[in-house]
């Protein structure tokens, strides 16, 4: 009896022995977050799918992985707007949904690994400091991405086995969520929420989620000095000798500049630039061997003034996913004049602090230029603003 009984226990172990190791071996050659290589062919692997977990280890360690040495830092509208390949052996570390403190962990491990970027883009996020004091962010030494569990996870897990099976399944999906070798995120499903949708509905919705979004904002306080530390931080961890750093200030699409004013947002908004060109202005004379820009391409021109199809109608925009997210089409322009030092008046302006208030008479003019070509707008705005305020009790 005691026989049978060992032996039914051995048949079980080494049965669950096999069953993980090919799973494991399952996932290390589907690969779903591109960390081995082993195997990377059309058709079966070489589309991955959109991080859900350990965005910023995963990426950081692809990043070094890729022998890039420029690199572009920010949150969503980095990762969908700015594609890697239109800047040249770059890796784009943005992250959705991340705040500013998640741009410095992820500078912090590239000098961890002795990477220091040749040149580095960096969206910075007004929203991040609209908001409630943050905790403290975390030494370098105790970074996720110095951590060895997130490794046997992503190998060993029904996690990882579930990706490993959604990558084989979105091979020949041209609407599925993908993220590129290079970290950029092409937002393809937003493809099929635009086709059944419209992009109308999508705008519309979006709009009244961050209506609801900035009311609660405008409730608390405007962060200064988070946003002067982070930039600060930002810009010495980045700053060497030859370094190219960029600051941006992201192309929101008018809709959301104005429910920036119409929630009261602005003039926080104005003071944070104000600060973003007085640290570039202190770090200029803290690392002289640095070149350091920064660009605001928020504004009411004719790119971010896009009209919006009508309800029910078919057409697609080309700038904009919706009010918060602009398109591959636009970032590519913007990289463009980031690259070449030309193209701004179009699109936005070199800011630093001789510069602010030509920046404002700039955006005022191109405000008065958008609502005269779309009239409905700012109506359509203050409708949704009011909805919220309705909603939130606070009207």
């Amino acid at each position: 009896m005691h026989a049978h009984a060992r032996t039914f226990l051995r048949t079980v172990l080494l049965t669950l022995a096999t069953g993980a190791a090919a799973c494991t071996a399952f996932v290390y050659v589907v690969d779903p977050y591109g960390l081995y290589g082993a195997v990377n062919r059309a058709g079966v692997n070489a589309v991955k799918p959109s991080l859900t977990r350990y965005q910023e280890e995963i990426k950081a360690s692809n990043a070094l992985r890729s022998g890039a040495r420029n690199f572009i830092f920010g949150n969503s509208r980095a990762e969908i707007g700015f594609d890697p390949d239109t800047v040249g052996n770059a890796y784009n570390l943005a992250i959705a949904g991340s705040v500013m403190e998640s741009v410095i962990s992820e500078i912090a491990t590239m000098r961890a690994h002795g990477v220091r970027p040749a040149s580095a883009i960096v969206g910075m996020e007004f929203l991040n400091y609209a908001d409630a004091p943050r905790s403290a962010h975390p030494e370098a030494s105790a970074l996720p991405a110095d951590r060895a569990f997130w490794r046997f996870d992503t190998l060993f897990s029904f996690t990882s086995l579930k990706d490993s099976v959604r990558t084989l399944r979105i091979q020949q999906d041209d609407y599925a969520e993908s993220m590129s070798p290079r970290g950029f995120n092409p937002l393809r499903e937003y493809l099929a929420y635009a086709r059944v949708d419209g992009y109308h509905l999508i705008f519309q919705r979006r709009a009244e989620e961050n209506a609801a979004n900035y009311l609660r904002k405008a409730r608390t306080s405007f962060n200064a000095d988070q946003a002067r530390r982070d930039t600060r931080r930002i810009l010495d961890m980045l700053a060497a000798p030859g370094a190219d750093i960029k600051l941006v200030i992201y192309p929101y699409h008018a809709q959301v500049l104005l429910l920036f004013e119409e929630t009261g947002l602005w003039p926080w908004f104005e003071a944070w630039k104000a600060i973003l060109a007085e640290e570039v202005a202190a770090a200029r004379a803290r690392h002289p061997g640095a070149h350091i820009l920064l660009a605001d391409f928020s504004g009411f021109g004719a790119r971010q003034c896009e009209a919006v199809p009508p309800s029910g109608s078919p057409a697609a925009t080309q700038w904009y996913w919706e009010g918060g997210h602009f398109k591959k089409a636009l970032g590519d322009q913007l990289l463009h004049a980031l690259a070449s030092g030309q193209g701004y008046q179009d699109l936005g302006m070199v800011l630093d602090t001789a510069t602010l208030e030509a920046n404002r008479v700039r955006i005022a003019q191109e405000r008065a230029a958008c609502l005269a070509a779309r009239p409905g707008l700012l109506r359509e705005v203050r409708a949704i603003v009011d909805g919220q305020r309705r909603i939130a009790g606070q009207g």
